[in-house]
């Protein structure tokens, strides 16, 4: 007999409390494999109270029931209903009510033998002296072990005379194969898999899911790569390039530094990350490290030498550094364990090892300018002289240069290290191309770097003519 309606909310309470009984405290007393809830009139004593079992008693204070349990051979008092059952429901409710939320008793019994069938586990279980008789909503599970490995784990509910599966739908995983699939019949291939044409062949199934066994069929397992070792982003050293030798820099500055983990040929990410970054300056004169840090990127910085500064050349001296570039090293740990294409461990393991990587910027380094005009002036050959025509701001290279000689000119001069080939050829292209070259006399002069920096030897190529130019005049001389 259905209980009364109008008692809902009261009911409605219950069954929320036991269901919370059931969720909180099931799991400690689920020794023998079930529970059940069970109405007493007083708190049972040790002897008596049975395993695994919920009594529900009425506490006269409160007016609410107490719920009791057997756990660890003292009965422990576990919660109370927080909801008044006398005058509310009667006991037929109570037991309706109780039996909605899972009051049935649920057993579980193993089998060892893939050929016994379910209901041989069920019909032994009871079978057994002093096994529970079953009723009506009760659960019973089946698990099939052999040999460690899982197969089956199928539950039945009795509806008061038969047990009934209720196991539903299955993931192909759950669904173990009992034994290896022999392949035979005049093919040669199913998928991954090959044999002879009119023999037999063996997949190892036995143990495996259904996923596992059509995976293997369809899906051709590959290994990974790594696609990319770790490597150092950014850090590059701001205005690096040839100069003028004697140029001074107060100090240099170079950019924030990040580390690049790297990739797997199927991910996952590396998981790679530094933990110690070190920057070196190196020189002509040697290597010496300016900063270190622990961390996983780097800061940008700047270097004065100690406040001495830096001057670029070529012929030494105190701060002169014929080159200056400056070197990051990171240091990381190890990466991840790569994925292969299905998306399990690499096997043998790929992983990106621990260890440093490192980058150099590109640096200063010293050239001598060629200089190369017409002037209206003769002034002294000297260093301040020449220093003072155009230049081409870069070294010395074989190649063309144009002289635009002024009408009024009483000299054309060119000027070249004297360790360069220099002048081959100079074509005078206003006078029908007239090749010039032998009206230059050449000579010696040391010629200063920027800002006074020490002489070198140049070689000097001069033309003066007897009268200054009358038309202005275009030169094209080589350099060898």
């Amino acid at each position: 007999m259905a209980y009364d309606e109008t008692k809902i909310v009261n009911v409605k309470a219950l069954k929320d409390t036991a269901s919370r009984i059931k969720t909180e405290y099931l799991a400690a007393i689920f020794k023998a494999g079930h529970a059940r809830f069970e109405k007493a009139a007083a708190v049972p004593s040790a002897e008596t109270a049975e395993d695994n079992v919920l009594y529900l008693v009425l506490n006269s204070s409160t007016g609410h029931y107490d719920v009791y349990a057997l756990i660890d051979g003292e009965v422990e008092l576990l919660d109370d209903t927080t909801v008044s059952l006398d005058g509310y429901v009667t006991d037929e409710d109570l037991a309706q009510a109780l039996e909605g939320v899972g009051g049935g008793a649920v057993y579980t019994g193993t089998k060892t033998d893939l050929e016994a069938s379910d209901d041989s586990v069920i019909t032994a279980f009871f079978a057994e002296e002093g096994a529970p008789t079953p009723k009506a909503s009760d659960m019973f599970i089946v698990i099939t072990t052999v040999s460690e490995v899982t197969y089956e784990m199928t539950a039945y509910r009795y509806n008061g005379e038969d047990w009934v599966s209720i196991t539903g739908n299955v993931d192909a995983d759950k669904v173990i194969m009992r034994e290896d699939i022999t392949m035979a019949g005049n093919y040669t291939q199913v998928g991954n898999l090959t044999k002879g044409q009119n023999a037999t062949g063996t997949l190892a199934s036995k143990g495996k899911s259904i996923a596992e066994v059509l995976t293997e069929i369809l899906s051709k397992r590959l290994q990974p790569t790594i696609t990319a070792q770790p490597s150092i982003n950014g850090f590059t050293l701001t205005g690096a390039k040839a100069v003028e030798a004697g140029t001074k820099l107060a100090s240099v500055s170079y950019t924030a530094g990040t580390l690049n983990p790297g990739s797997y040929q199927y991910g996952p990410e590396t998981g790679v990350v530094a933990s110690n970054w070190v920057v070196q300056r190196i020189t002509d004169k040697g290597t010496v490290q300016i900063s270190g840090v622990n961390a996983a990127s780097l800061s940008a910085g700047s270097d004065d030498n100690g406040g001495a500064g830096f001057t670029i050349g070529d012929v030494g001296g105190e701060n002169v550094f014929s080159s200056l570039k400056y070197k990051a090293v990171a240091t990381h740990g190890a990466g991840v364990t790569a994925k292969d294409n299905l998306g399990d461990d690499s096997n043998p393991p790929v992983s990106i090892a621990a260890g440093e990587k490192e980058k150099t910027t590109s640096g200063y380094s010293a050239f001598r300018n060629v200089f190369y005009g017409a002037t209206a002036e003769k002034p002294t050959l000297d260093s301040d002289y020449i220093r003072g025509l155009p230049k081409t701001g870069k070294a010395y290279a074989a190649g063309t240069l144009t002289i635009n000689v002024p009408a009024g000119a009483q000299r054309v001069c060119i000027a070249c290290l004297a360790t360069k080939t220099g002048v081959t050829k100079v074509i005078n292209e206003t006078a029908m191309n007239a090749d010039v070259t032998s009206t230059f006399a050449q000579s010696t002069v040391g010629v200063e770097g920027a800002e006074g920096y020490t002489a070198q030897s140049y070689k000097v190529w001069v033309f003066e003519p007897a009268v200054p130019y009358e038309n202005a005049a275009t030169l094209k001389v080589t350099l060898g």
